[in-house]
């Protein structure tokens, strides 16, 4: 009996997973590519990475594009209409026959870490955005651009907390902290006049200093090694992103009436990673204040 194959594709703000499968749930062929949110890192970066992801996935799955029956890819990045044309041209024209659908990362995460099939998803990684899914299929994504459009939270927030705590402490104006070190260390800036330049023109042109950024990020799982050694500044910092992800997840635990429900809250992305517990027990407190009965998890 002939075997029919999909690709699904992750991208997000670091980087791209792809993986190969047949519609018996079975692996057989995985890749990963470099970033690919493009209002991070510029389209065409986006692109390589989301290409690269791809054809590692199919190399170690021994096959061609046109053994693929349909894809599914779900990208940060892709959070308003006319994002989603922007990212559609472009998939189109990468893999011209291929038959895809093209959806936010925060659904992938929720179909994939629960057998529910609605619920609540987090993901936080660079940046974060939240989905839900009501039990008779209705989705609500939040617009997924920052602070403004209403849920703070990510790397990059959690970078811009780190930086001022950072410079606060080298300033003299504010508690000492390990970040004061690290920061230099991570983005290889020889002093924090150095550093202020630096991160000055990065704001200024995101795409264009898209390394800097990315570099800049690997100080975050940093925050976590702090937290542990005690370093109160860290364990502030980690708190905060809490109380910043709880309360677009509440917002959404309201809004689908979710308070009295046992839910999923699926939690993904690389910051929820982190070698202190105390982020994700900060976010479950917080969140039970809404719903006690929600079940905050990562996926397997």
């Amino acid at each position: 009996m002939a075997v029919t194959y999909y690709l699904g594709v992750d991208g997000g703000t670091t980087r791209t997973k792809a993986v190969v499968g047949d519609d018996a749930g079975h692996i057989v062929g995985s890749g990963e590519g470099g970033a690919s949110n493009y209002q991070v890192v510029g389209l065409e970066a986006a692109m390589s990475g989301i290409t690269e992801a791809v054809r590692s996935a199919l190399t170690a799955a021994d096959m061609s594009m046109a053994q693929i029956e349909r894809a599914v890819f779900g990208l940060s990045g892709m959070d308003l209409p006319m994002h989603r044309d922007v990212l559609e041209e472009a998939l189109t024209s990468a893999f011209p026959e291929l038959i895809f659908d093209l959806v936010n990362d925060t659904w992938i995460m929720l179909k994939a870490g629960n057998d529910k099939g609605w619920g609540i998803a987090l993901v936080c990684g660079g940046g974060a955005n939240a989905c839900a899914c009501s039990r008779d299929g209705a989705w609500v994504t939040l617009r997924g651009l920052g602070y403004e459009s209403g849920l703070r939270g990510g790397g990059l927030d959690m970078l811009r907390d780190i930086l001022h705590y950072a410079f606060l402490s080298h300033d003299g104006t504010g508690p000492k902290t390990v970040l004061e070190r690290t920061v230099l260390e991570v983005t290889g800036a020889p002093d924090y006049d150095t550093l202020q330049l630096l991160f000055l023109e990065a704001t200024q042109d995101m795409v264009g200093h898209g390394e800097l950024l990315q570099r800049a990020l690997a100080v975050v799982p940093l925050v976590f090694d702090g937290a542990t050694a005690g370093d109160e500044t860290c364990k502030h910092i980690l708190l905060l992103q809490a109380e910043s992800l709880a309360e677009g997840i509440t917002g959404l635990i309201r809004k689908m009436a979710f308070e009295h429900e046992a839910i999923d809250v699926v939690l993904g992305g690389s910051v929820f990673g982190g070698s202190n517990p105390r982020l994700v027990e900060s976010l479950t407190l917080l969140v039970h204040e809404e719903a006690p009965r929600a079940f905050l998890h990562r996926p397997v």
